[in-house]
């Protein structure tokens, strides 16, 4: 039994560094950026498609690689989602141009598709039931390691090494993980199914993903807003083959006969809607109207984060023995609370006032996060888990889009969109922030009623 310990451990290790990959190389580049604009000629416009394009790759290669999990095997996945991290990363270090590097960022994001979905697929199959809360929180934990340390190290990095190195570190870290799970992962899992790989569906996925996503961060003009609308027509004609196809790439049948599942899965979606915006507007207001400086205000926001992952651990090991819908409704009306709580930010806000927010935001989100996993992936069977999980990071991502395109948005409409952020702008910046902030508290109030009425956890398939 010891040895069963031992063994699942590592693997939780594996996957936590294939957890901890995606948001440091969505992170780390932020304040590399300037020095690649510099080495190969590229405006600061341009630069934002680093980070724009990693996002929207990976938004897109997740569902198709749950179903390739399916097919292929979690092992093998796993083990093929970090070598294509590895190569591209190592590639991206010696990248002759801003194009090849951007394509590069496009392959590197469909490596870190497999290695997120296939690896809380992985822990689903290794952990029981009762320990699989603190398993999902540990992974989840990881990716807030990520995200917070990623601007952090990218910074010193570059500082010290130059950009390249930013990429470079990624490679052992793939390594590892690559390595770990080859070695301790001894059995092979497979659920392909009948048919062949649903290529039709793939690309009216990624089309409508596309359109969707792109809309939504670059909202509100009539452009994007077509984008977001003809996205939506595509998710829609998507759903509806799904349904019909024998091998679907998508089981979307789970959000019409598994309530528990479907409601989860929307919680999720309002959840990272409510809370993703917070940091960006936090950011803007420390450094602007809190005249803190870039490291000052960093430090202030680092804290967030810190009790995310400090938290979500905790939390995860909870819902093993308590039903996740008490823990995370009530995460919920924690990360609401810490939300407009920021609405009252005004021109001379104590410091600790927006420490309190964030407070309740970052233990909010910890006491959502794994839990609801936890309920995702309990509420299906064994052969749906690379599916759940890949809706799990889906829904992550699209939140996030949500909660950003309603921030930019409301600057647009009440600043302008065009001026720099000047004391002469900060009633109107307040403006923004305020009513950005009361819509996604909005979207919690939604996400509540769909966290409390998912259903019993004794409804459960995968338990």
């Amino acid at each position: 039994m010891a040895a069963d310990v031992r063994t699942n451990r590592l693997i939780l290790f594996a996957t936590s560094i294939g957890a901890v990959l995606s948001p440091l190389i969505g992170s780390m580049i932020v304040l590399a950026m300037p020095e690649i604009g510099v080495a190969f000629g590229v405006v600061a416009r341009d630069l934002g498609w680093l980070s724009t394009i990693f996002i929207l790759a990976n938004a897109i290669f997740l569902i198709p690689a749950s179903r390739l999990s399916d097919m292929m095997g979690y092992k093998r996945s796993y083990l093929l989602g970090a070598v294509i991290v590895g190569v591209a990363c190592g590639l991206s270090v010696v990248a002759p141009t801003y194009g090849v590097l951007l394509v590069l960022r496009v392959v590197a994001a469909c490596g870190t598709s497999f290695l997120m979905v296939t690896g809380l697929a992985i822990l689903s199959r290794v952990y029981p039931p009762r320990e699989r809360g603190a398993a999902f929180g540990v992974n989840a934990a990881m990716v807030y390691v990520g995200a917070s340390a990623g601007p952090v190290l990218g910074g010193v990095l570059t500082d010290v090494f130059g950009w390249r190195s930013v990429f470079a570190v990624m490679v052992p870290m793939a390594v590892v993980a690559g390595v770990l799970m080859w070695w301790f992962f001894r059995d092979e899992v497979r659920f392909a199914g009948e048919g062949r790989f649903d290529v039709f569906g793939t690309v009216l996925y990624a089309a409508g993903m596309f359109c969707t996503m792109f809309g939504l961060s670059t909202l509100p003009s009539l452009v994007s807003a077509g984008l977001v609308v003809a996205g939506a027509v595509v998710m829609v004609v998507f759903v509806w083959y799904e349904l019909r196809v024998l091998s679907p790439v998508l089981r979307v049948r789970l959000f019409f006969v598994n309530r528990r599942f479907a409601r989860s899965a929307y919680a999720a979606l309002l959840n990272y809607g409510c809370t993703a915006g917070s940091v960006f507007f936090v950011s803007l207001y420390l450094q602007s109207i809190g005249q803190l400086s870039p490291v000052h205000a960093g430090m202030v926001i680092f804290f967030q984060p810190l009790i995310q992952a400090v938290m979500t651990p905790v939390a995860g090991k909870v819902s093993d023995r308590v039903d996740p819908r008490y823990i995370v409704t009530g995460g919920m009306l924690l990360s609401m609370v810490g939300v407009l709580l920021l609405a009252g930010l005004g021109l001379e806000t104590d410091l600790q006032y927006i420490m309190v927010a964030q407070v309740c935001i970052g233990l909010g989100s910890a006491l959502f996060v794994a839990p609801n996993t936890n309920a995702i992936m309990g509420s299906v069977q064994a052969s749906e888990f690379s599916a759940a999980s890949g809706i799990v990071a889906v829904m992550r991502q699209a939140g996030m889009a949500i909660s950003m395109a309603v921030c930019m948005s409301a600057i647009t409409i009440f600043e302008g969109g065009d001026d720099m952020l000047g004391p002469e702008m900060y009633p109107d910046f307040l403006e923004a922030l305020q009513v950005s902030m009361v819509f996604c508290a909005g979207l919690a109030v939604v996400g509540v009623l769909f966290s409390w009425f998912r259903g019993d956890a004794a409804e459960e398939g995968g338990r």
